[in-house]
């Protein structure tokens, strides 16, 4: 088995591990929404002694992150880029004088599915940004998690909408 073949059963693969994944991140939401107004209610009983409204404001907020992480990813691309995101074949475009010599045979087959693993690995990296930015926000012991978790977002972000970032990196570096 030769590297173009693996490239191209995990490339297959994704489209069962989109549903999944974003089955997981509805559950995760669901789970997050229900524990932040269970937070919220038991914050209410109890009294302003027990804590602020942040925690379960923040659990509750990156709950909704969840339950709508395409469209969450979506916004973070417009807000990035300028646009949403791009198919994975349009590299070619977006980085003609690099990655646009690699547009015949096996080496575009290679290119655009190394590009569809890095998109989808991007809407992991997001999803798991999330968790670290609402762990950062319950507050507590323990090490800070906002600067990984803002950093996992964003750097997410940047691998979900590849080919406009190699594009913009293509316009940087060369002349």
């Amino acid at each position: 088995m030769n590297l173009l073949e693996i490239i191209r059963n995990v490339v297959a693969a994704l489209d069962s591990f989109g549903i999944v994944l974003s089955a997981t991140c509805f559950l995760v939401g669901v789970v997050m929404g229900i524990s932040a107004l269970l937070q919220a209610q038991r914050r209410q009983v109890m009294g302003p002694g027990q804590g602020s409204w942040g925690a379960p404001l923040a659990t509750f907020v990156t709950a909704v992150m969840f339950i709508a992480l395409p469209q969450f990813v979506q916004v973070l691309n417009g807000a990035l880029f300028g646009i949403g995101m791009v198919s994975p074949q349009s590299i070619l475009s977006y980085a003609p004088s690099t990655i646009g010599r690699l547009s015949t045979g096996a080496a575009r087959e290679m290119l655009l599915g190394i590009t569809a693993i890095v998109q989808f690995i991007g809407l992991i990296a997001v999803a798991r940004g999330l968790l670290l930015l609402n762990r950062s926000a319950q507050g507590g012991p323990g090490p800070q998690t906002f600067g990984p978790g803002l950093t996992f977002v964003i750097a997410g972000t940047l691998a979900t909408n590849f080919p406009v970032f190699v594009g913009i990196l293509e316009k940087l570096i060369l002349p």
